[in-house]
């Protein structure tokens, strides 16, 4: 199955490639201190800390110069201007890429990410999903037994054991991980 993200469209499986913990870092380090692509088979090497300094560049390890370039290929990372760099004690003028986050990957939250997700029962049976950042909601309705999962629009997505598993469920369908999800009853709140 091909998924469409904002990036555009994503290569069958693309989405499994991942480990969100080291993803993560990988584009938390791409900030600060960022990476450079060196030579032609463009090995992945780390920045200077703190300054964005490509001198002194160092290799990373092979599975964060792995998630570099799965990030580079889903369009989570982009290639940046060339750089200078001092690899293994030599300069090698404008040998190396920069690695950029895309402008679009700081305006909110990308597909993948984690978001907190807020489920309000307000009543015993329905639940209302709404999302951290306001990306997407829904509600979870009890029936026979299960929860029928909707969008916003009232679209039945599927089905789910829980308030916590439609929450994710919800989610998954829009690109994104419930991570974490909180849910408040009403009848806890207002006697």
């Amino acid at each position: 199955m091909t998924r469409t993200s904002r990036l555009g469209r994503e290569a069958p499986g693309q989405d499994m490639l991942f480990d969100d913990d080291l993803t993560d870092r990988v584009l938390r380090d791409a900030r600060d201190p960022g990476y450079a692509l060196v030579g032609i088979n463009e090995s992945v090497h780390t920045r200077h800390i703190g300054t964005r300094a490509a001198e002194h560049a160092l290799p990373v390890r092979p599975d964060v110069a792995a998630t570099v370039h799965q990030l580079l290929t889903a369009g989570r990372l982009v290639h940046g201007p060339r750089l200078t760099v001092t690899v293994d004690g030599r300069t090698e003028p404008e040998s190396a890429t920069a690695v950029d986050i895309p402008a679009v990957a700081t305006t909110g939250p990308q597909p993948g990410d984690r978001l907190l997700v807020h489920v309000d029962v307000v009543r015993p049976g329905l639940g209302l999903v709404t999302c951290s950042v306001g990306d997407f909601s829904g509600s979870i309705i009890r029936e026979s037994g299960t929860y029928l999962v909707e969008t916003e629009t009232g679209d039945v997505i599927g089905r789910a054991r829980s308030y916590r598993a439609g929450a994710e469920r919800l989610a998954r369908h829009h690109g994104f991980r419930a991570d974490p999800v909180e849910i408040e009853h009403e009848h806890e709140v207002y006697g």
